[in-house]
């Protein structure tokens, strides 16, 4: 065995998706820096069987769960458990960059696909 160690800068990346560890590193969780460009939204969407965890670190994200919204600036932590329908909107004029788990593993290879 051996540790993963990833520079800064240096994960895989798909898109705005810098992933960190994927699932071919360990089956347990994915993690990854997410950059939402200004104005960029993500409709409402549902994980069956993962939790969806994200640490805002930089700008502000509104976060939509059904009918409620959640204004998320830096340091706010939000998880979503399994079967929450949840979506995103950058409504700023900044980008915004948080670091997002998904656990068990697996939204990788997703994101790979696509």
């Amino acid at each position: 065995m051996r540790p993963h160690i990833v520079p800064p800068g240096e994960g895989e990346r798909f898109g705005n998706v810098e992933f960190l560890a994927r699932t071919k590193n360990t089956p347990r969780f994915n993690v990854g820096w997410i950059d939402i460009a200004a104005g960029r939204e993500l409709e409402q969407h549902v994980h069956a069987d993962e939790d969806d965890a994200f640490l805002i670190t930089e700008g502000e994200l509104t976060f939509t769960f059904g009918d409620e919204t959640y204004v998320a600036g830096p340091g706010t932590f939000v998880l979503i458990p399994p079967g929450l329908p949840h979506g995103f909107a950058n409504c700023g004029d900044v980008p915004v960059r948080m670091l997002n788990i998904h656990a068990p593993g697996g939204f990788d290879n997703r994101v790979e696909a696509s």
